[in-house]
């Protein structure tokens, strides 16, 4: 009740600041505007497509999404909430064929969130065509930069088959995807696609523990699958229907079972791996605007267990998924636009076995190698006013960005915290996160737009990461900068 309170006192604030600006007649522009999971979806598929560039690489002990990292700052989220773009901005990045976009901002004193995105397409005929996309994305739970490769021919109206590998360094982490499609994005389209993921590890993975070169480290540490991971991948879209469009996109890695090698013989260990995703959207489109929903779930499961005869030591199964439930609602009158958006989460990361890890928290902490079952309710907003042509022109916003984390379970020792032993191993947690943002960019033209923005810090960081008030370090009003580029040819 508190999460609806708080997202609810948000929405009503902002709608009646846009009643004391308008208070006269609102005349209403026709809304063209989508949204979609695409842009999720994708970063989703990165994870599983590019593990090897996953913080801590693709033997990392803590579930493929990294979910928690000690790196992080408690503001971790909100800042990548407030730099990233909306589900409206993907669609317009969907729709479009060739473009170029990027989102760079603050993550802490010494590093940028960045993302870098481009994409091209080259009709070799009426019915063959090439398709190429890359991605760059750096902020703490991935370092990758990722192409995609991609064939299409047509084999009648809105029937086309594909394939599309990955391009990155790793020769173990090469990717081939065949899929099957009918229709167009945006337009109404079934996709299916089947990849056999690691394509070549075995080989690779094999040149390495054979070589004799001892000076290089990657050969320290490698693995042969067992049984080799595949991905499924289906994408429903529906054409617009007396106003209304769904999404459904889901993708379902297959199990997984590899023997890790370290440098140290006598310490194999095996890893069995499965994951999955489910994205859903709806929305109804209006002269006025749009209003949508969406259900997000990630989910990830990791067995590590000793080999036979082996000294490896850990023992243990980790889940970890991530269910969200999204409501948004945009409108647009004259040179003014509003969004709305809102995410309820319920995320759960469970740790338990005969042996678990001895390194997962900072070293003043006193649960390390301690099982835990980690839930927690959170709430995510993002509430934006902008004025600016949509054409060309000088655009400026004010946002507010929260993100509410409310721990359950049992209440701990100290001082009553939620999750306790939890948090004490991430001690990133806390409880609230605030901001207000302005911004301030300029529109070339309908295809070019540049803006930046700064951050006012509402919550003062008053919290330390496990609850309980900070006794340390200043209160400071600036929370980020960052700076985003959309360009379409």
């Amino acid at each position: 009740m508190n999460l609806l309170y708080q997202s609810g006192k948000s929405l009503a604030l902002l709608f009646s600041f846009i009643v004391f600006l308008f208070p006269t007649e609102i005349v209403a522009q026709d809304s063209t505007s989508h949204a979609t999971l695409q842009g999720w979806e994708q970063r989703t598929l990165n994870f599983m497509l590019d593990r090897s560039h996953n913080f801590g690489g693709t033997n990392f002990n803590r579930g493929l999404f990294r979910y928690n990292i000690n790196l992080m700052s408690p503001e971790h989220e909100i800042d990548l909430l407030t730099y990233r773009y909306t589900l409206i901005d993907d669609y317009k990045w969907m729709a479009t064929d060739q473009g170029y976009r990027s989102t760079f901002g603050s993550l802490n004193a010494t590093n940028f969130a960045v993302e870098n995105k481009v994409k091209t397409t080259y009709h070799i005929n009426d019915k063959n065509t090439l398709l190429i996309s890359g991605t760059h994305e750096e902020n703490l739970r991935a370092s990758r930069f990722l192409f995609r490769l991609g064939y299409e021919h047509q084999l009648a109206t809105n029937h086309y088959v594909g394939i599309e590998p990955t391009l990155s360094n790793d020769k173990s982490d090469l990717d081939l995807t065949a899929y099957y499609r009918y229709g167009n994005p945006g337009k109404g389209m079934i996709y299916v696609g089947i990849t056999k993921l690691d394509l070549a590890a075995n080989i690779v993975q094999g040149l390495a523990d054979d070589s004799e070169n001892k000076y290089n480290k990657t050969y320290d540490e490698t693995f042969q699958y067992k049984t080799s991971p595949g991905l499924i991948n289906v994408r429903l879209e529906s054409p617009q229907w007396h106003n209304f469009r769904a999404e459904l996109r889901a993708g379902y890695q297959t199990y997984s079972r590899k023997r890790v090698n370290p440098s140290a013989d006598t310490l194999d260990y095996f890893d069995e791996e499965w994951a999955h995703f489910v994205g859903a959207l709806l929305e109804y489109n209006h002269p006025l605007g749009v209003v949508g929903v969406t259900y997000q779930r990630r989910f990830s499961k990791l067995r590590r267990q000793p080999a036979p005869n082996s000294d490896f030591t850990n023992d243990f199964t980790n889940r970890q998924f991530s269910d969200s439930g999204g409501f948004f609602i945009t409108g647009t009158v004259d040179k003014l636009h509003l969004e709305h958006w809102m995410w309820l989460e319920r995320n759960v990361d469970r740790l338990k076995g005969a042996n678990v890890p001895q390194n997962l928290g900072p070293n003043y902490s006193p649960n390390n190698g301690r099982s835990f079952n980690f839930v927690e309710h959170r709430l995510k907003i993002k509430s934006e006013l902008s004025y600016g042509s949509r054409i060309k022109g000088l655009q400026a916003g004010l946002a507010y960005h929260a993100d509410y984390r409310h721990p359950q379970g049992e209440k701990g020792p100290n001082r009553g915290v939620r999750n306790f032993d939890y948090r004490s191993v991430y001690p990133t947690v806390r409880d609230r996160s605030d901001r207000l943002t302005f911004t301030i960019g300029y529109r070339l033209n309908k295809n070019f737009l540049f803006e930046g923005g700064l951050s006012y810090d509402m919550d003062k960081d008053r919290q330390s990461g496990i609850g309980v008030p900070r006794v340390t370090g200043e209160q400071t009003w600036f929370d980020g900068g960052f700076g985003r580029l959309s360009l379409q040819w």
